[in-house]
């Protein structure tokens, strides 16, 4: 009985660093990523991109109605627009508090961001037929072309700020983490919500 309770008290430790390990997989990775040339480092990035851009545009294509030739691509805009937005402005930041983090790696944390967005994206397909035909039976309106493009600025908001403050524990480091995943969320909804958008400059003129 000693015996079992020493050995299970010793793999615990184990247990916990493997644990950590792959909570840090991420970050090594990325810096792996940034030692690359900088065409490997930008492939994966085009290559999540495309998933996204294609399953954005599929699911789209998918409506209560039925399936329509002509998708809609709103939400699509406003992922790439909100990325276009925040990471150039977050690195410029990283670089200004001086943080542990090369802007070589927020790019390869970016890239590996955006492909696993286009991953998840993809595997969200057959979840947005399903609640397509859920919602034409149930007769209630789902933001269907939604979906995709949301969950995957999601994706691509945490793995960055995972990297972010593995590689700098720091306050400031934990800070700007925040502030990306907020800002990228902020951007994505005030250019979804155009009317509210419109509605909210009429009130401050």
């Amino acid at each position: 009985m000693g015996s079992a309770s020493l050995s299970a008290a010793v793999d615990r430790p184990h247990a916990l660093n493997s644990l950590l390990r792959s909570l840090d997989r991420p970050a090594r990775t990325a810096l792996d990523l940034a030692r690359r040339p900088l065409w490997a480092t930008v492939a994966p990035a085009l290559l999540g991109i495309f998933l996204v851009a294609a399953s954005s545009a599929l699911a789209g294509c998918i409506s209560i109605q039925g399936f329509r030739l002509a998708p809609r691509l709103d939400s699509l805009r406003a992922v790439f627009e909100s990325l276009l937005v925040v990471v150039p402005g977050t690195t410029v930041f990283a670089i200004y508090l001086r943080l542990r983090i090369s802007a070589r790696s927020f790019l390869a944390a970016t890239a590996l961001g955006l492909l696993s967005a286009g991953v998840v994206a993809a595997c969200l397909l057959p979840l947005v037929a399903f609640l397509a035909v859920v919602a034409e039976e149930s007769r209630s309106a789902l933001p269907l072309s939604m979906l995709a493009p949301g969950i995957a600025l999601a994706t691509v908001a945490l793995l960055p700020a995972r990297v972010m403050t593995a590689l700098d524990p720091s306050r400031n480091a934990r800070w700007l983490a925040r502030a990306f995943i907020f800002f990228l969320g902020a951007v994505f909804v005030l250019r979804i919500n155009a009317a509210f958008f419109k509605s909210f400059s009429l009130y401050l003129w």
